[in-house]
């Protein structure tokens, strides 16, 4: 944080006090001067005149250390806030089990989805009522929208509504954008006396719209980190490329195992590898073999902080940016077929298909005999030829034993399909394609879902390890989708169920294969995220999980494999700020999987821009109080009928049964139900295409 040299007392107070709310532990009088660029000892005497006052009023204190920190009120609370397009904001706290209602008056400066305090104004049975009383981390500083210029003053309109305000731009910080022009801005400050929030433009977005200029919007939008610097290239050019003799010291030899990686056709990182080795007529040796990416990447070095910046490699439809450099991901660490490779791995006995004898983990080295796309291995197991067909349809076996246990156990048996693009020369979407999942998707994740169980279980001793929880579900969301299928359908039995039946009950829902249920149910559940406090995985049906067979592309995987070969070696475990290190992991990948969800929208609408004013078959997958979201067949995108688009009858919401029901002639529209709809308008920009229904 930059200021001027000379700056009145009233100023520099908010200057350190915006500066200790934002920090967890506490700053030294030096170290205040740093982050307000205010070096040396001419700065010492006002900035402890100023923290005198501070301290004075209530608002700091110093501890035994010299050290001081903000003094949170009793009743102040911290959450991230959600806006919504009326501009009310609620925020969520682990402290209540509602949220807290900001009315748009009292958010102060905050927009959408920025950590914030809050002071409770109200309480009411069960609502809360509060008011933002400081910003402490803005959850984004780059936003994508429309200039609209009057020729006195210019704004930046946001694309997504619920940003929380439109943005004022100073005329020399449009860098030449006109009105209408679509840009990404980047935040500057928002003063408490003004009534929004001052920007820059940093980009102006060419008027082509295409999948190509979607990623880069999307990069620059969400700073996604895009390059690898020198050091890191430096680095590069010195980790050995040949395993040596020192390399296999203490590791288990796979070599002599049938071993194969099972992958989408175009992948070029291998990170996990299965083998088999038939050890007696009724025992079977499998090895669930993970890319050694410890052995390359150590701790500190600039590869490895790159890494943790990155979290995750991020997936576009042609195109990846990888967590790590492509020297690693694709050549040295990639179990590539017909080559030695390091692998950290964890070998189960079993027998009978389903009963494990015995359980080794430990480091080992292997030589993929081949490497099978999905359908590759699926024709193999159903057709039962092939080199190494006795093996598939063996492993094809065991993971539908462990998938039919694991479900059994109480885990949730989604079966989600997926949407894939074909890609002409120039990286753009030509057609589009529903994929139904194959048994051989099921067998690689029976056996990487049994890998991570297993480690978990075998860090679960340790003070601290990462764990891969999922909350239990939302009782009350979820008894009013029972009565509300009960509505729809009197041959669903419900009945008001707790945590310990919920399960079994949403199991039995999906064999209905009801379109949209799904969703439904998705909105009762809890995220999963990463923490060192273990709750479980409500999802999986695990009382221990974490994630164990992806450090190619998972940073949190990486940890894993660091914490658990300490373990294996009895030494202590030294890495730090482990809660902290969760937190970042989760937040970037909830982003991530929202430029996922954003990215297919847009090839979705894209794809049917010159569909306009055509027909087509679709399902209601989704009712709400404004309209109906009516899905494509065959993946092709959703859409919404909105409530003044339903002319033949006068329609009105029927909460009970969660429908809309004409008036005069009592027609339903219901979830599920079979659908003709015609496509009245697209905008790519909202990521919206609105429908009427076709009689």
């Amino acid at each position: 944080m930059i200021i001027k040299r000379r700056v009145d007392l009233g100023s520099l107070k908010e200057l350190i006090k915006k500066v200790l709310i934002k920090r967890d532990s506490g700053l030294n009088i030096k170290q205040i001067g740093w982050e307000l660029d205010l070096k040396g000892s001419k700065f010492v005497k006002s900035i402890k005149l100023a923290l005198d006052q501070l301290v004075s009023d209530g608002l700091v204190y110093s501890d035994k250390k010299y050290k001081y920190r903000y003094k949170w009120p009793k009743d102040l609370v911290i959450g991230t806030i959600e806006i919504n397009r009326a501009g009310n904001g609620y925020v969520a706290t682990d402290i209540y089990d509602n949220d807290i209602f900001i009315r748009e008056k009292n958010r102060l400066n905050s927009l959408n989805k920025d950590t914030v305090s809050i002071q409770l104004i109200q309480r009411k049975k069960k609502k809360l009522e509060g008011k933002v009383t400081g910003v402490l981390l803005r959850a984004k500083t780059k936003f994508i929208g429309v200039i609209e210029d009057n020729g006195k003053n210019a704004f930046f309109i946001a694309d997504n509504k619920n940003v929380g305000s439109d943005f004022f731009i100073p005329r020399e910080k449009l860098n030449n954008a006109k009105n209408n022009s679509r840009v990404i801005i980047e935040f500057m400050d928002w003063p408490e006396t003004t009534g929004c929030p001052f920007g820059e433009v940093i980009k102006i977005i060419d008027d082509k719209i295409d999948l190509n200029s979607e990623i880069e919007a999307n990069i620059e939008l969400f700073n996604i980190r895009n390059n690898f610097s020198k050091k890191i290239e430096k680095e590069l050019a010195n980790l050995p490329t040949k395993i040596e003799k020192k390399d296999l010291k203490n590791r288990k030899d796979f070599r002599k195992h049938t071993t194969f990686t099972i992958d989408p056709y175009d992948a070029k990182d291998f990170d996990d590898a299965i083998s088999v080795k038939f050890l007696t007529d009724k025992i079977t040796s499998i090895g669930v073999h993970i890319a050694d990416v410890s052995h390359y990447v150590k701790p500190s070095s600039e590869i490895d902080k790159e890494a943790f910046l990155r979290a995750f490699s991020v997936y576009f439809p042609g195109k990846v940016i990888p967590m790590l450099p492509e020297k690693l991901s694709n050549i040295l660490c990639s179990l590539r077929p017909k080559e030695d490779k390091l692998t950290f791995s964890v070998e189960i006995e079993i027998s009978n298909f389903s009963k494990i004898e015995s359980i080794w983990i430990g480091k080992g080295i292997i030589n993929s005999n081949k490497r099978y796309s999905y359908k590759a291995a699926e024709h193999c197991i159903l057709s039962e030829k092939g080199v190494y067909s006795k093996e598939l349809v063996f492993l094809n076996k065991v993971a539908m034993k462990l998938r039919q246990t694991r479900i059994k156990e109480g885990s949730i048996n989604f079966e989600r399909t997926d949407v894939s693009f074909k890609l002409n020369e120039q990286g753009e979407p030509i057609s589009i394609e529903k994929k139904e999942p194959l048994n051989t998707h099921k067998l690689v994740e029976e056996f990487m879902l049994l890998a991570n169980k297993i480690v978990a279980n075998k860090l679960s001793s340790l003070k601290q390890s990462i764990y891969r929880i999922h909350d239990l579900p939302d009782m009350e969301k979820l008894n009013e989708m029972a009565s509300y299928l009960q509505n729809i359908d009197a041959t669903i039995k419900t009945h008001n169920f707790s945590h310990k039946d919920s399960a079994p009950f949403i199991n039995m829902l999906l064999k209905n294969n009801l379109i949209g249920l799904e969703n439904i149910i998705l909105r009762c559940m809890a995220k999963a995220k990463y923490s060192t406090k273990n709750i479980g995985h409500y999802g999986l049906g695990f009382s221990k999980y974490t994630h164990f067979t992806s450090p190619i592309r998972r940073y949190s995987d990486l940890l894993i494999h660091r914490i658990l070969q300490k373990h294996l070696n009895n030494n202590k475990n030294d890495i730090v700020d482990l809660e902290k290190k969760c937190l970042h992991f989760s937040t970037i990948e909830r982003t991530y999987i929202d430029i996922e969800r954003k990215t297919i929208k847009f090839i979705q609408l894209h794809l049917l821009m010159n569909s306009i004013g055509k027909s087509f078959s679709g399902v209601i997958s989704g009712i709400q109080k404004w309209g109906l979201y009516v899905e494509i067949c065959n993946g092709q995108g959703e859409g919404l009928v909105p409530l003044n688009n339903l002319k033949d009858d006068n329609y009105y919401f029927d909460k009970n049964l969660q429908a809309y029901v004409g008036k005069r002639y009592r027609k339903k529209y219901i979830l599920g139900q079979k659908v003709k709809v015609e496509i009245q308008a697209i905008d790519l920009n909202q990521r919206n295409m609105d429908l009427s229904f076709v009689s």
